[in-house]
């Protein structure tokens, strides 16, 4: 009952929203960010804890300004996934630039499947849909707790060639993915848990980070690129594809797999630190200690 409640709630807020104009809803949304920001302490604290930390020579003025932002991003993210509801492909094709398709393509000729590398930066989730209009794409995600809501999720996560993986045991369907020369995107800056994380450097401290895509690179010659969702300005969203991350395998593979790992890492931080204001902040990044 909790569950149809939840979902009956959401769906009749999207409806009600989607009748404003786009920009009078992003304005909404984005005061709904800052709503969250002032009234959920707990996660106001742990993204003020993270930004006093990861920006230690900035004031505390300079960092609330960047928290707030942070959570005025979350709302924007909501918003814009809210409007897929009412005007569906049409709104992707109206918000979405594209930046370095050359990497991207020069890594799918080489016809060993491509990864992904992505952070929870932007709006993470337009920025899947992007790129699944353009190639048969697959995301590696976590399913939400209320099923009506994770099923709506995954009905806007699949319109287009978009594909989900199940995080939960996904090895064996990533790798028949690669396999065939897709794409699979995973985003490795959450904190993971010490029997599945390794320990690399993340702004000056020691983080428990998931080596999945070393180890999938490692075995199968998968191409890595480093893909990011950056928003321009409020409803307009750029899906940027760096270039491919150079491979050299060794004698040793374990030394390896925390190589790429800690380097996969470095460039998650140095986007992070470019646009500080548009990653996730509110998340316990730390959270997992040596």
């Amino acid at each position: 009952m909790i569950e149809w409640i939840q979902y009956a709630i959401l769906l009749s807020f999207i409806r009600l929203i989607n009748i404003f104009p786009f920009r009078i809803s992003l304005k909404f949304f984005s005061g709904i960010g800052l709503l969250l920001y002032l009234f959920d302490k707990r996660h106001r604290n742990v993204a003020l804890e993270n930004l006093s930390f990861a920006f230690s020579d900035k004031s505390n003025a300079e960092i609330k300004k960047i928290a707030k932002k942070s959570f005025k991003n979350i709302g924007l993210t909501i918003g814009e996934i809210a409007r897929i509801v009412k005007e569906g492909k049409d709104f992707i094709n109206n918000i979405i630039e594209y930046e370095g398709i050359n990497n991207i393509e020069k890594a799918i000729k080489k016809g060993k499947g491509v990864i992904i590398m992505s952070a929870h930066l932007g709006n993470w989730e337009i920025g899947a849909l992007a790129i699944g209009k353009k190639w048969k794409f697959n995301s590696v995600v976590r399913p939400l707790d209320n099923r009506l809501l994770n099923e709506f999720l995954y009905k806007i996560r699949t319109v287009f060639n978009g594909c989900v993986i199940l995080k939960k045991n996904a090895m064996k369907e990533i790798l028949k993915c690669l396999k065939r020369n897709e794409l699979v995107a995973i985003l490795m800056d959450q904190n993971t848990s010490r029997d599945e994380g390794i320990f690399v450097d993340f702004f000056g401290k020691k983080a428990c980070t998931t080596p999945v895509i070393a180890i999938l690179t490692l075995r199968t010659g998968a191409s890595v690129i480093p893909t990011f969702i950056i928003r321009e300005d409020a409803g307009k969203i750029r899906v940027i594809f760096e270039e491919e991350v150079e491979i050299i395998p060794s004698s040793d593979y374990r030394k390896d797999i925390e190589k790429y790992t800690a380097i996969f890492t470095k460039i998650i931080e140095s986007v992070i630190r470019r646009y500080p204001d548009q990653w996730l902040w509110l998340h316990r990044r730390w959270k997992t200690q040596l």
